[in-house]
């Protein structure tokens, strides 16, 4: 079982690293580096010298070829690939191992949607919605993979542990209503700011709080969530000024609402926590959200840096993960309301059977 947690843990940190090399490939423009899928110009690799360049260029006349773009690409889909192969054998494993089957299934169906999203992110010319849901995908992955792990875990400490001793965090379960909605408007922020990248909305408003001054007589709910189709390629947005404000303008509003609950929720957690790994967990989340706040307020003043952008995505990822991983400790942990010695084959079966 350690090898399998050791895998998991390095498919961890490989998700992290393609959802930062996925945010680093549409901040640098390098979506469309490679106009095919899954080669680049008709090869496995990316146009590098100048015969390279030609070559290509006489297959894909239309094409402008720009080879740090089609790097950038294409490193994205090699670390992607591994990415893949990684989460085949976690499956394959668990398999073998009769343990946490279901899970590690639906993850590996994950990544195969992945993979026909990203390849439809290439086709289809980063349609929005495309682009939106391989984004989604990619922290979702990461979720589950994390959640996965929380399981491995718990069930090598209801072998391994000789303190069998449980403190049910009584005051902490309570608030996993909370939780969930603080879960939910996370995503939904989460949601927004896919939106406003791949429609290329980020660097429309830089004045603090919201935007320029009259944005309130052009902002359109309307226009912000409509639908751009219909078009030959979506590189570098193809809606108005006013749609495109209007993305902004809304994920700043989502920002401060996400600060409100999440806020509130930690602040609850810590108060109410009794044991220093709960308490540290809270402390975490907090660190978490200031810093996507700071990484936000910074990208509105130095109008977009491109590591800082990038940061931003990746610790977005870290904080829907982080607390997915603590309210699954929280429900776990209602599931054991007495010791763990008397009740562990109820923890055992739910565990497992996930």
């Amino acid at each position: 079982m350690s090898r399998f947690a050791a895998l998991v843990n390095f498919t961890l940190l490989l998700t992290l690293m393609v959802i930062a090399l996925g945010a680093y490939t549409r901040l640098t423009d390098a979506g469309l580096g490679c106009p095919d899928w899954p080669g680049c110009y008709g090869k496995l690799t990316a146009p590098l010298h100048d015969g390279h360049v030609a070559e290509a260029q006489e297959k894909f006349p239309d094409a402008r070829i720009e080879p740090h773009k089609a790097h950038n690409e294409m490193l994205h889909r090699y670390i992607a690939g591994l990415l893949g192969l990684c989460v085949l054998a976690i499956a394959l494993v668990s398999l073998w191992i009769k343990h946490f089957r279901l899970l590690s299934c639906g993850i590996l169906l994950l990544v195969i949607f992945q993979a026909a999203l990203g390849m439809w992110t290439v086709t289809l010319n980063l349609l929005p919605l495309v682009v939106l849901a391989h984004l989604l995908g990619g922290f979702t992955l990461l979720v589950l993979l994390a959640l996965l792990r929380v399981n491995i875990s718990w069930y090598r400490r209801s072998y391994d542990s000789d303190d069998h001793s449980f403190n049910p965090e009584a005051q902490l379960v309570r608030l996993l209503p909370l939780g969930y909605l603080a879960v939910l408007v996370l995503v939904a922020q989460i949601m927004l700011g896919g939106w406003t990248s791949t429609n290329y909305a980020a660097a429309v408003c830089y004045q603090l709080p919201f935007c320029e001054s009259g944005w309130a007589g052009r902002f359109s709910v309307q226009s912000a969530l409509s639908l751009p189709l219909g078009h030959e390629t979506y590189e570098y947005g193809v809606l108005p000024y006013e749609a495109r404000m209007s993305i902004h303008v809304m994920h700043r509003i989502g920002a401060i609402v996400t600060l409100l609950v999440l806020g509130l929720f930690i602040y609850l957690c810590w108060r109410r926590a009794v044991t220093k790994n709960m308490r540290r967990f809270a402390a975490i989340i907090a660190g978490l959200l200031l810093l996507q706040l700071t990484l936000g307020l910074i990208n509105i003043v130095a109008q977009l840096p491109l590591l800082n952008a990038v940061a931003h995505n990746v610790v977005a990822a870290n904080l829907l993960m982080t607390m997915a991983i603590f309210l699954r400790q929280l429900v776990l942990r209602r599931a054991l309301p007495g010791k763990i010695s008397t009740d562990i084959p109820l923890a055992k079966h739910m565990i497992v059977n996930q």
